[in-house]
Order: C-alpha cells, then sequence, then structure tokens
C-alpha cells in the first residue's frame, strides 16, 4: 500500500519587491515522512510551513490537505499564555483529546462510541496528566504553580515544544526546534522524532540533527522547491549531481547559440524566410536564462594583534549564585591559537564563565590574570540592538563609505558581501530582513571591533547552512584564539582545538579534541573508580591461548607476553586521559601542552598497533588448531 498523501501545494508564487521568493513551486507529504527545509536565510522557509498550515496562502495557490488532517505547529515567533504556569500552557495541546474524553462520556450511537474509544487506546489517552507529567520531566520544565512571565527563552522554546507535539498530531510543523537548547534536549528531540508515527516537517540549521532525523531534504533555491530523498549526507551528494547536470545542460545551451551565431554570420541564407523559424528557436534559447548561483564570498574576520605565550590564567575560581554552585576551584589556561568549545545543560553556567573571563563578573574566590596583549570581542546571545529603520547599508556604514578591518580599508559594500548580503539586499531596510539575515547583520557589526580574543555566546543560532559553513572557515583561519558556548556539535567538531563540559553542579570536564571525543570519554570518566589497577584488568584481553608449533618460537613468545605489554600501554593512555581531564591541567602542563597531546597521540597509536599484533598472532595459533 502507498502511503497516504497528507497535502499538496501547487502553483505556488510570491515574490517580496523584487526578490522572487516561490516561482510556481510546488511540493507533497506523505504519511511517516520527515521532512527537513532548507535553504538560505530569506529563501521562504517559514512562508512555506504558514502556508502548509493555512495561516497564510498566496493568490492563486492551490493547496489540499487530507480531510480532518490534526496539525500542530511550533513557529519561530511561537505565542505562550505569560499568565499561566509551564503545565498549564502545555495542557492547552491536550484539548482535543479532552474533548474526545468528554464525547465519550455522553451518550452517543454505539458505533461512534467505539470509533472515540479506538482513538483514545491508539494514543494512549485515557490519562492524560501522566502524559503531561513525563514530556516535562524528558524536558526539564518545572512543574510549579507560577506564571511563566519570567521564564527564559529557552524554557519557553520548550515549553512551546512540549505543547506541539504532546497533541501528537497528523502533521507536525517545526521552526528551529533546535534553537537555543542544550545538547541533551536536542537529544531527547531527536529520539523523539525518530519513533514519531506522524508526519514531521522542520525546518533546521543543525546538521547533526538534520543527518539523523531526516528522511527526505527539501531546498528552497531561487524560487524553486527541490526535493532529494534520504538524510543531510544524501542531499549533498544529490544536490552536486543536480548543479553538475545544470552546468552540463547550460554548457549544451551556449554551445548551441554560439553555432547559430556563427551560422547567422557567415551564411546569406539565415536570412531566407524558410530559415525564419530557425532564427525564432534561436531567439527562444538565447531568451532563457542559465542556472542561477548564490555568489559564495569568503567570511573573513579581522586579524588580531599578536598575543604572548602567556594570554589568559584562572586559578583556584570558584562563583556562587545564592546557595547554588556555578563554578568551584576552576584551574584553566590558555595557551595560543586555542579554540575552546564549551558545553553544557542550560542554566550550567556557559555564559557566566564568559562574563568571568572579560571581567563583567568577579569571582567569590580565587584569580583570573588577563595579559595586556589581549583584547576581548564578545559576542553575546542578544547579540546588538538593530535600528529597525535603517537599511542594511545605514547601519554598518554610520554614514562613512570604508570601514576598517585591521590595517585593511575596504568598501562598505565589499564588508557586506564578505556576509552574503548582495546589492538587492543591502539597501533593504532592516524590519524587512528574516531571522537568520538580522543574525548575520549583527554578527558583521560586532565583528567590526576587531580583537584578538573571539568569546561566541551560540553563534550558529539563527544562520543558515552557507552562513554556518562560512563563518566556520574564518574562525578556522582566525589567528587569535577563540571560546565558543554551542550546542551545535557539528560546528563544535569542525571548529574546536579542546572541549570544556559543565555540569551544572559547579564542576567541569575537560578534554582535548573535538566534541566527538569529548562525548567518548565524559561517561568514561564519570563511571571511572579509583582503583585503576582493576579498570585496566576490565580492559585486557583475554589470556591467549597456548601457542602451536606452526608458531615460531619468537612469535610464541611474542604472543604470551602481550596480554601484559598491553596493559601497560593502556596505564600508559589512561595516565594521559587523566592528565588531560585534570581542571589544572594548564596550571601545570601548559608550556608543554602541544608536546604532550603528541605524546599522547603516539600512546594511542601504540596501543592501537598491539591490539592489532595481538590479533593476528591469536587468528594464526587458532588456525594451528584446525
Amino acid at each position: 500500500m502507498s502511503p497516504r498523501c497528507l497535502f499538496t501545494v501547487e502553483n505556488l508564487n510570491l515574490s517580496i519587491g523584487e526578490q522572487i521568493i516561490f516561482d510556481d513551486a510546488s511540493l507533497a507529504a506523505f504519511e511517516g515522512e520527515r521532512i527537513a527545509l532548507i535553504g538560505r536565510n530569506g529563501s521562504g522557509k517559514t512562508t512555506l510551513l504558514k502556508v502548509i498550515s493555512g495561516s497564510e496562502i498566496p493568490l492563486d495557490t492551490k493547496i489540499a490537505r487530507e480531510r480532518d488532517l490534526r496539525i500542530a505547529a511550533m513557529p519561530q515567533d511561537f505565542q505562550l499564555d505569560d499568565t499561566l504556569s509551564a503545565r498549564e500552557n502545555i495542557r492547552t495541546g491536550l484539548e482535543w483529546f479532552y474533548e474526545l474524553q468528554r464525547l465519550y462520556e455522553t451518550k452517543l450511537p454505539a458505533a461512534e462510541h467505539d470509533r472515540i474509544e479506538e482513538i483514545l487506546n491508539r494514543y494512549n489517552a485515557w490519562h492524560l496528566e501522566h502524559k503531561l507529567d513525563e514530556i516535562m520531566e524528558k524536558l526539564h520544565l518545572p512543574d510549579e504553580a507560577h506564571p511563566i512571565a519570567n521564564a527564559s527563552g529557552g524554557e519557553k522554546r520548550r515549553i512551546a515544544l512540549a505543547r506541539a507535539i504532546i497533541s501528537e498530531p497528523d502533521l507536525l510543523l517545526l521552526d528551529e526546534p533546535t534553537n537555543h537548547l542544550d545538547v541533551e534536549t536536542i537529544e531527547w528531540i531527536e529520539n523523539f522524532l525518530a519513533a514519531w508515527r506522524g508526519t514531521a516537517l522542520f525546518i533546521t540549521h543543525d546538521r547533526r540533527f538534520l543527518d539523523k532525523i531526516a528522511t527526505r531534504v527539501v531546498e528552497l533555491d531561487h524560487g524553486k522547491i527541490y526535493s532529494y530523498p534520504g538524510n543531510y549526507a544524501d542531499y549533498l551528494a544529490g544536490r552536486a549531481e543536480r548543479l553538475e547536470a545544470a552546468d552540463a545542460q547550460e554548457n549544451r545551451r551556449q554551445s548551441f547559440l554560439r553555432r547559430e551565431i556563427e551560422w547567422v554570420r557567415r551564411s546569406p541564407k539565415a536570412r531566407m524566410k524558410r530559415n525564419m523559424g530557425r532564427l525564432r528557436r534561436y531567439e527562444e534559447i538565447a531568451a532563457q536564462s542559465g542556472p542561477v548561483r548564490d555568489e559564495e564570498i569568503d567570511l573573513v574576520i579581522p586579524r588580531g594583534a599578536r598575543m604572548g605565550n602567556m594570554i589568559l590564567e584562572m586559578k583556584n575560581v570558584s562563583l556562587n549564585f545564592g546557595e547554588r554552585e556555578i563554578i568551584k576551584d576552576f584551574n584553566f589556561e590558555f595557551s595560543p591559537g586555542c579554540r575552546l568549545g564549551v558545553v553544557g545543560p542550560n542554566g550550567a553556567g556557559k555564559t557566566t564563565f564568559l562574563r568571568l573571563i572579560t571581567g563583567a563578573l568577579s569571582p567569590d574566590s580565587g584569580t583570573i590574570r588577563v595579559a595586556p596583549t589581549v583584547q576581548f570581542n564578545y559576542v553575546d546571545q542578544s547579540r546588538v540592538l538593530l535600528n529597525e529603520e535603517k537599511s542594511v547599508l545605514e547601519e554598518i556604514s554610520e554614514g562613512l563609505s570604508t570601514v576598517q578591518l585591521g590595517s585593511e580599508s575596504i568598501s562598505v559594500w565589499t564588508y557586506l558581501r564578505r556576509f552574503l548580503f548582495d546589492e538587492r539586499r543591502i539597501n533593504t531596510k532592516i524590519n524587512r530582513l528574516s531571522g537568520g539575515e538580522k543574525a548575520r547583520l549583527a554578527l558583521a557589526k560586532i565583528l567590526l571591533k576587531g580583537g584578538n580574543f573571539l568569546l561566541l555566546d551560540e553563534p550558529t543560532n539563527d544562520l543558515d547552512l552557507s552562513s554556518l559553513r562560512l563563518l566556520e572557515e574564518a574562525l578556522l583561519d582566525f589567528n587569535g584564539c577563540l571560546i565558543a558556548v554551542s550546542h551545535d556539535r557539528y560546528f563544535l567538531n569542525r571548529i574546536s582545538t579542546h572541549i570544556l563540559g559543565f555540569d551544572g553542579e559547579g564542576k567541569a570536564f575537560f578534554t582535548p579534541g573535538d566534541y566527538d571525543y569529548y562525548l567518548e570519554k565524559r561517561p568514561q570518566k564519570i563511571q571511572e573508580q579509583p582503583k585503576e589497577k582493576e579498570h585496566l584488568k576490565v580492559q585486557t584481553p583475554p589470556p591467549a591461548p597456548p601457542a602451536k608449533k606452526k608458531l615460531s618460537f619468537k612469535e610464541q613468545k611474542e604472543l604470551e607476553g602481550m596480554e601484559e605489554r598491553i596493559a601497560a600501554a593502556e596505564e600508559k593512555v589512561a595516565e594521559y586521559e587523566n592528565m588531560f581531564s585534570s581542571p589544572d591541567f594548564f596550571a601545570q602542563h601548559g608550556t608543554d601542552s602541544a608536546k604532550l597531546q603528541q605524546e599522547f597521540e603516539n600512546a594511542q597509536k601504540e596501543l592501537a598497533a598491539l591490539y592489532s599484533r595481538w590479533e593476528e598472532l591469536e587468528t594464526k595459533a587458532a588456525e594451528c588448531k584446525k
């Protein structure tokens, strides 16, 4: 049986000024799909969700939905009732089930009564308060009676998300569901959507989320909609093939035009009446436009002034808010070129850590020493306030025609083009920009301040995939130091040389390397027991069987001693891991960190080689038994 088609959208056309948002676009969605909508900021993703939900339908657009289709949405500009508690706001998403329960308790024809009972059974909707308890626990929401007026942005986003998904609709529409959420919550959403039996359409720029969840990727590109089955990796391959095919077709068109032009120039017969059809065909093909490409310009962060070996040092730093412990006896030292990713649950102290470094907060105890050569540039979550009545050009230029980037002076237009604002958008009023475009503009304004030590608090929020890639490349080329607080795991894997994780209880966990390595090592450290010998014993391979005659005397001796060599190598690796994970690592070994990192990598390679050799000898010994 083919899956049910939940909706179709056809003849979708929309323009804003000179910008074409949709050009005779169409889309259909089927039961059970998890469709990711991607495209540059301002390409129409949010508008498309509004069209599907029915809140905004352009003239002449044809939209057909399945009868009685239940839709729930979490838009970017979601609305909550600030006079209600979190629980009361989420409970509004259960209204359909409460109504079914009320109907079930009334006198109904037997067939209708059975139909309602079947629905309530299917959704396990007899104990709705238990459903509320469960989702509030999963999303770490406070079950308190007070209104949510003073709740944080992250809490309100989790409430809006809970309200949408608890209704278990046929079609779930999510606009940037992972923004401002911590990694633990994002992973819960991933697992929820992976098991989701309904259909979901979601907008996200979280590439790891895309890769894990999407069954189809729909790209909005210059008014057209392109569909790619599979996840983000499949989309990248499919898009490359599409662009290659479009380029090949354009090459054929240009070759045809060159041949026809040559024929017209050389042949008097071209102007004869019987050849007018050929000329008309030439004119038709010449009038066609080639494939439209977004201009790719490298984003360049101004180079900062040179720093010495001593950059920033934190010794025994502690900070409490009331009775709550944020950071306790924290030690850290920055080395040149360090790009530190900071992770942890919301409220764990990540932003507080940045404010301590910049001096906006003072520690309760301990010292923070900053070298005089350090020039901070802090990009906080709220970024900067933009004047909505100004144009993009006016906001950046402040009446000047050039901007200064370190020792380089460039035109304002050139600078804005680095942040993907083309000629049409540079003169656009800020109040007409998309959320992502505003985020890009705020980033452009802040980075003008320069600095050799960047502190970025959730820099990836609201940026599209193209902007994310450009930002990552710019950060990798930046010559100063960097701290990036982020929940974007893909971003952290690309830019981080070290990861610092806060647990929300005053403790911090440090690893060299990227986020995946941090994730691999953190559970091991949490469960690690003081008795290192016993821990190593568990990891030791099983005793090698007696060597057979077909093993040489040297190989037999090597096999017999392999267990001891592997245990010693494991212990050596564990010693390095303990050293790197120590909070005062940089205080003790800061000047030798590069050397120790190389020694650590060599120890890991040696251990891998021993395991490989042990397996080889074991296999040979086993074959001798046959």
